[in-house]
């Protein structure tokens, strides 16, 4: 189903109208009304955790947390034994890309049945499936029976149901805070999800030290039992209830598109997603061979340097959370980009363990304020009919392209080196950086200064 124009021109001024009503005060005691109610409580003092105050946010925090935790001490072990059995970065980057490559290919469709179907019961489903994965690395790695296949296909399973929680889960954020919230409660997940990168690796690293890697992969499956207790217990403003929507499929699965299309703001801000994870991220596909073959470290320095990254992501969106009514969000970008791309140069230049895990946590921390911004926007743009599928075309953008850029940079590496490749990287971002200071209007709201 398309919105028609006007619908869509009015979904530009929704959030400023969303918060001059719930100044004004509604009318009747409805779901809206609840949605304006100021938070209350202690934490309402402290505008960095105001959307705490609310309870379903809370739940879907604290289970988060915990899942993400176990997760990102997953991709440590995983990484370790990939590199373990191949010794090749091309091996590293493949199996990043097809962790991801089902977004790409899933992501409008996800996007949909995020718009169609209950929403809850289709991220507890997909969390499920998830820990299944867990439980079969563990058994896999513990009977001596792990070998690169096995690791393919249970990577590429995983990344399919990733694609089917994705736009689920972004779209679901709104329906816990209002308007006004909405970009600290972002800031605030990004905040969980990358406390996740920082404890994950250290605790990760903890438990390989100790246990050996098969008791992390049965960490990681237990993990996941406190996200679906969350999931179970929280009551969202309607937005997991099936939806009856007019349009053939077709229109439906297209229907985020024309909505891009027909707004150049959120196709660049879209744009902007891609090129962050194409041509940004690939560091992180290899780093374990940075760690390794330039600074000749072990499973706990490498751990180190993921956990510094996760730091400086971590204390980025706590002041993002802060400052989330006074910055804009164009800025950030901007500036953003150009400091991601000079801190992925100096990575790739970088010989000395203590100099790389400074650069990852400036790398770190300009990532995630600008995700946080543009994840902000582009849920502020969505009408609720059709945030289910714009936010699949961030997920597509965002997590689809990673693959792509994983895979490339790790053919790259293999044929001219791994920092000149990371380096590559970096200096794209960084001109895209330049490019969206020279015509900020690419990606700035309305008719006010950007």
């Amino acid at each position: 189903m398309e919105p028609d124009r006007a619908a869509h021109d009015a979904s530009e001024v929704r959030t400023q109208d969303d918060e001059d009503a719930c100044v004004e005060g509604p009318d009747t005691l409805t779901a809206e009304a609840d949605a304006c109610s100021p938070p209350a409580g202690l934490l309402s003092r402290f505008k960095t955790f105001e959307s705490f105050a609310y309870r379903d946010f809370a739940l879907a925090f604290a289970g988060a947390l915990l899942s993400n935790v176990g997760s990102w001490m997953q991709v440590v072990a995983l990484g370790w034994v990939v590199y373990d059995l191949t010794a090749s970065s091309q091996a590293l980057g493949f199996v990043n890309a097809l962790s991801g490559l089902p977004v790409t290919f899933l992501a409008v469709f996800a996007g949909v049945l995020a718009d169609r179907l209950d929403r809850r019961q289709l991220l507890i489903f997909t969390q499920v499936a998830l820990m299944l994965q867990a439980v079969a690395f563990g058994v896999l790695n513990q009977t001596g029976r792990i070998s690169m296949g096995w690791i393919y296909s249970l990577v590429l399973v995983g990344g399919v149901f990733q694609a089917l929680m994705s736009p689920a889960w972004q779209a679901l954020t709104p329906e816990l805070v209002p308007p006004q919230s909405l970009m600290n409660a972002i800031a605030l997940n990004s905040a969980q999800f990358n406390a996740a990168r920082f404890l994950g690796p250290v605790v990760g690293g903890g438990v390989f030290a100790v246990f050996g890697v098969t008791a992390v992969f049965y960490a990681n499956a237990a993990s996941f039992l406190f996200v679906i207790a969350a999931l179970a217990v929280i009551r969202t403003r309607g937005s997991d209830r099936p939806r009856r929507t007019a349009g053939s499929a077709r229109d439906m699965l297209l229907g985020g598109v024309r909505y891009a299309r027909e707004h150049p703001r959120v196709a660049w801000l879209l744009i902007s997603a891609a090129v962050l994870t194409t041509f940004g991220m690939p560091f992180a596909a290899l780093l374990p061979a940075i760690a390794r073959s330039v600074l000749r470290l072990g499973g706990t320095g490498y751990s180190l340097l993921m956990a510094a990254n996760g730091a400086g992501a971590l204390a980025s969106a706590l002041v993002v959370a802060t400052l989330s009514r006074r910055i804009r969000r164009e800025r950030i970008i901007r500036i953003g980009f150009v400091t991601m791309g000079i801190g992925v140069i100096l990575l790739a230049a970088s010989r000395m363990p203590v100099a790389s895990g400074i650069v990852l946590f400036a790398i770190g921390a300009a990532f995630l304020a600008i995700v946080s911004s543009i994840n902000t926007s582009l849920q502020l743009a969505a009408e609720g009919a059709v945030r289910g599928r714009v936010m699949a075309l961030f997920v597509m953008a965002f997590m689809g392209m990673m693959p792509v850029g994983a895979a490339l940079f790790g053919w790259l590496a293999e044929r001219i080196g791994t920092q000149p490749a990371v380096a590559l990287g970096g200096a794209v971002v960084a001109a895209y950086g330049v490019l969206l200071l020279a015509r900020p209007a690419l990606i700035c709201e309305g008719d006010g200064p950007c």
